[in-house]
């Protein structure tokens, strides 16, 4: 799995073939390759911003990338950061290095000297908070069994479902049917991902002793693979992470 190769899949460069061999390769590996997706989308983001990609990737870029808000607010933060933050020195480092740089350095840096920048920060802060969406009001629903990790294919689950864009609601309320009831006092934390590696942690919205519901906002699905992993947390704190997962696609 190359750079050019994951970038090419961001940006829908990969043939309807091609795309789906990429996913099966990333569900289907041991061990996750969340370093390389993210280094890779890193570097893509930093060239759309230093506007180092080609006319036509730049094109793509901005039909097939820039298509939810978390992936805008990031792109929002690496521009904002470039134009603060970048120096001919660190000209060679991503932009989330030079966030971590950044905050490293601030304790060597008298306070006078990090007012412009801590106000900077502050508006882009505020920019993002704003763009932040919602609370939906509108949902649509799905069900699903948990399956062993080999995308649903096994016989008692089926394929995995299908969802089609655009979603017609708000949000994607689902519902996940658990493997056993829930022993008493425990919760559960839910993981959303995607080829491209862990998304985020979905809150619970509701819970009973079968199945618990979570809520995805329609701005947060793009087409592709998408997995929803459970960490159960017992009654005296310890954690154990559930066999299997809820698969799902997005067409």
């Amino acid at each position: 799995m190359t750079d050019e190769r994951i970038i090419a899949y961001l940006l829908a460069e990969l043939s309807e073939t091609e795309a789906e061999q990429f996913e099966e390769q990333c569900f289907n590996q041991p061990e996750w390759p969340a370093a390389d997706l993210e280094s890779a989308e890193d570097d893509l983001i930093e060239a759309f911003v230093r506007n180092e990609l080609t006319p036509e990737r730049r094109r793509r870029f901005e039909e097939n990338y820039l298509i939810t808000e978390a992936r805008k607010d990031r792109v929002l933060l690496a521009r904002s950061f470039v134009c603060v933050a970048c120096s001919s020195a660190s000209s060679k480092l991503t932009w989330t290095d030079r966030l971590k740089r950044f905050w490293k350095t601030q304790a060597m840096i008298p306070k006078y000297a990090t007012v412009g920048t801590a106000l900077v920060l502050g508006v882009i802060l505020l920019i993002w908070s704003i763009s932040r969406q919602p609370a939906p009001r509108t949902f649509a629903n799905l069900n699903l069994t948990i399956a062993s990790d080999n995308r649903g294919r096994n016989v008692s689950t089926g394929p995995p479902k299908k969802l089609t864009l655009p979603l017609g609601a708000d949000a994607l309320r689902v519902s996940l049917e658990l493997p056993e009831p829930t022993p008493k006092g425990s919760t559960y934390r839910v993981e959303l991902e995607n080829v491209s590696g862990p998304l985020k942690s979905l809150a619970i919205d509701s819970q009973d002793s079968n199945s618990i519901k979570v809520i995805i906002p329609a701005g947060d699905l793009t087409p592709g693979k998408y997995a929803l992993k459970l960490l159960r947390i017992n009654q005296d704190g310890t954690k154990q992470r559930i066999n299997g997962s809820y698969f799902f696609d997005v067409e």
